[in-house]
């Protein structure tokens, strides 16, 4: 009867991310590392649009090539430049929708490329997307933030993790005059390791104008570039045998 009411006085504290079950206990262990970005992958976008398509095309072409010699300028690896989204389409003029699509005349052609750049020291991010807007590119896909060093800030925080998780499930069975044995099992999950910005595709019309009218990107003399630290997450379930 004791060992039954210690088994209850268990349930009775444990959280949302414990579960007991067959004389075992499961937690989960959460930790997070802030650390400083050392590159950013930048997606850049160039839409072009005219009544023929070649004039549509050649403009989107010379735009995209300015942005290639740009990111040579800037001494960007080939292999850190990639092209990763074209598209070609017609947009029609409006129409009566009960009027047949084949009878619907070309209002103008639209061309979309998007290059992706990934940019390994990332003091140069704010001159390299000020001469990018500048060249031509109207369309910011994405901005994100990584560590080059991802590898080891992971294995560190899955650690941390760990040891949280362990922590909590002496914790819990302490309470209720229990103990637990070793881990049975063991699994890691939701790992992150960046901060990205711009998941949709959008459109960034407005900062190419500001961008282009004040000759660069800075605020009264000064850098708008704040890179921050990015979060390096990771999350691990243990399933461990209570002890009397």
């Amino acid at each position: 009867m004791q060992h039954m009411r210690l088994f209850l006085a268990l349930l009775a504290v444990l959280p949302a991310s414990a579960q007991l079950a067959q004389d075992r206990l499961t937690v989960t262990g959460d930790a997070e590392i802030k650390v400083a970005p050392d590159r950013v992958v930048i997606s850049l976008g160039v839409e072009s649009r005219s009544p023929q398509l070649a004039i549509a095309k050649s403009r989107n072409d010379t735009a995209i090539a300015a942005i290639l010699a740009l990111a040579a300028k800037e001494q960007v690896a080939p292999a850190d430049v990639q092209t990763d989204f074209i598209e070609v389409s017609p947009v029609y003029q409006s129409r009566d929708s009960t009027e047949s699509r084949e009878n619907y005349l070309i209002d103008y052609y639209r061309v979309n490329k998007t290059v992706a750049i990934t940019l390994r020291d990332i003091s140069r991010f704010e001159r390299l997307l000020t001469a990018a807007l500048n060249s031509g590119a109207n369309r910011v896909h994405g901005i994100d933030f990584q560590t080059s060093d991802l590898r080891k800030h992971r294995d560190q925080a899955r650690e941390m993790a760990v040891k949280a998780a362990m922590e909590k499930a002496q914790a819990m069975a302490g309470a209720a005059g229990l103990k637990v044995g070793k881990p049975e099992s063991i699994s890691a999950y939701n790992q992150g390791g960046g901060s990205y910005y711009g998941r949709t595709r959008g459109n960034l019309m407005n900062m190419v104008q500001n961008v282009s009218s004040s000759g660069g990107g800075d605020a009264e003399g000064g850098s708008t570039f704040a890179p921050g630290r990015i979060s390096v997450t990771a999350s691990v379930t243990l399933t461990f045998r209570l002890l009397p």
